[in-house]
């Protein structure tokens, strides 16, 4: 099915039943579909129809779902954008996935969107539509969402206002045209290039993947999961909440993580499944209210690391996994009811009708079970393609996805994640390009070279280090502010060293010897 169907089936079954709580409001499965009605009837009043990409940088609130639901029942291409990202890096992603229309929050946090797109393309947040300006030159329309204030909810006014020139038929019109077969999002995703790749999925992918999920976790319809991982990943959006939701769940939403007043949440809501990236884990568990907190977590990620005893109760349901974006984002997992012993040693099999195969990086040859490779992997909920890219480009010739991690299968067939064989760094759950850190760096006047490599972090998996060669002389915080104001802050080096040129190690082909520049900078960091 489509996804506007999919919200469709569920508010005929489960209308009164809360789908999304927040801190400002609480929407029924009934007010979820109203209010993305509503929304799709005023971008349909814009021209959103049939394959027009609509951009979305908002936080995890209530709204952002509905968002997305409207631009579905338009037939619009969602295009969900991270709200941590610098100018250059929105710019570029905007840019990247031609993003007609922008619906957007005007500030968050620290980052002040309108600043941004000024820096981006001077003038542009305050020109009527159409837009027509040459550092965006797809974009034709903002419209800004008023953030809430005290106990109220998101003002949709701005974009509502155009809704009544539509009768109400629409967007049911247009959600009629919409088939399980048509592009539905396009995630950013970091790769081993210095800018990140656009991910497309379709409709029936993302569907399926909410069904698999929601059956790998025995996701129920008494169950209620904590919605912190942001909504511009696949973790976020599909693990999170359309899994949740396509069993008729409820989403208790968390827009700023803060360990004391996550675990008021999880304990007020009675939440029983958990997502979240291990230095969060670790941070409930390390908060003073931890052992007093009331939990009720019994299902979720996490089964095969270190905490899950600490937060999860005996005999949990928790499982161990593996996935990417391109898999949307579940690849790999022993169910909920398999032994726990199962579950707690290895990623598990490949899920629902996706296969694995372990290949050599260099040949692409098959290899045995216990043998390490690369992770290649096909299946109903893999990408299609990555925008701009010819799907040729994105497969090999049997349809599997070569995805740059190491690992190998055991006798069972489940799956044992060894590492990444690409240049990317994973921090706190999520990838970080090196060369898009080299990058940056190598834009400050001052540096001649940059070499970026992780560092292995306990808590947050790896850390961002970087080996510069100056120019000139150069003091390591005025490069750390320089990364500052162009990457988000998870990719900003946590360990800097200036070196000369002949300090940095060879291969013979004269090419710097990262492998000796990570044991390099294992030695260097502060141990913990």
């Amino acid at each position: 099915m489509t996804l506007p169907e999919l919200l469709d089936d569920l508010e005929a079954r489960l209308g009164p039943r809360e789908a999304l709580v927040s801190a400002r409001r609480r929407l029924t499965y009934s007010g979820l579909a109203d209010e993305s009605v509503r929304i799709g009837r005023a971008l349909a009043a814009r021209g959103v129809g049939k394959g027009t990409r609509v951009g979305l940088l908002m936080p995890n609130w209530p709204e952002w779902i509905a968002t997305a639901f409207g631009v579905w029942r338009c037939g619009g291409l969602l295009v969900p954008l991270n709200t941590l990202n610098r100018p250059r890096e929105l710019g570029y992603c905007l840019r990247h996935a031609d993003v007609t229309v922008l619906v957007a929050v005007r500030a968050f946090l620290r980052h002040d969107y309108v600043a941004a797109l000024e820096t981006i393309a001077p003038g542009v947040s305050t020109t009527p539509a159409p837009i027509h300006h040459v550092a965006l030159p797809a974009l034709r329309e903002i419209v800004w969402f008023d953030p809430p204030a005290g106990d109220r909810a998101v003002d949709l006014a701005p974009l509502l206002a155009s809704a009544d020139r539509l009768d109400a038929a629409w967007p049911g019109v247009l959600s009629a045209e919409v088939s399980p077969a048509d592009p539905a999002t396009v995630f950013f995703t970091s790769g081993t290039t210095a800018d990140p790749k656009g991910v497309v999925h379709v409709h029936r992918a993302l569907c399926r993947a909410a069904d698999d999920i929601a059956h790998v976790l025995g996701i129920t319809a008494d169950d209620r999961t904590w919605g912190y991982l942001p909504f511009f990943f696949t973790g976020g959006l599909v693990a999170v909440a359309l899994a949740t939701l396509a069993r008729g769940g409820a989403v208790a939403l968390q827009e700023v993580f803060e360990a004391g007043e996550t675990l008021r949440l999880l304990e007020t809501e009675r939440c029983t499944v958990f997502f979240a990236w291990p230095h969060q884990a670790e941070a409930l568990i390390g908060h003073p209210r931890f052992r007093e907190t009331r939990l009720a977590l019994h299902k979720g990620v996490g089964a095969n690391t270190k905490w899950a005893a600490a937060l999860y109760p005996p005999g949990h349901q928790a499982v161990g996994t593996f996935g990417m974006t391109e898999t949307a984002p579940l690849c790999t997992a022993w169910p909920w009811d398999a032994p726990q012993e199962l579950r707690a040693a290895s990623h598990g099999p490949p899920v629902a009708g996706k296969e694995v195969r372990i290949c050599d990086a260099e040949t692409g040859v098959a290899l045995g079970a216990g043998r390490d490779g690369e992770i290649c992997v096909r299946g109903p909920t893999l990408f299609s393609y990555y925008y701009r890219h010819d799907p040729a480009e994105c497969f090999d010739a049997d349809a599997f996805f070569h995805t740059g991690d190491l690992g190998h299968l055991d006798e069972r067939g489940a799956l044992h994640f060894l590492g990444r064989i690409k240049d990317v760094i994973k921090t706190a759950g999520v990838n970080v390009a090196a060369a898009e850190v080299e990058a940056a760096l190598l834009a400050h006047p001052a540096v001649a070279a940059a070499h970026v490599v992780g560092v292995p972090d306990p808590t947050r998996g790896e850390n961002v280090a970087a080996f510069v060669v100056p120019k000139q002389n150069v003091e390591v915080d005025g490069l750390l502010a320089h990364c500052r104001e162009r990457l988000a802050s998870y990719k900003v080096p946590r360990h800097v060293w200036l070196r000369r040129e002949d300090e940095l190690p060879q291969k013979g082909s004269g090419k710097v010897d990262k492998a000796r520049l990570r044991d390099e900078a294992m030695r260097l960091a502060p141990s913990r």
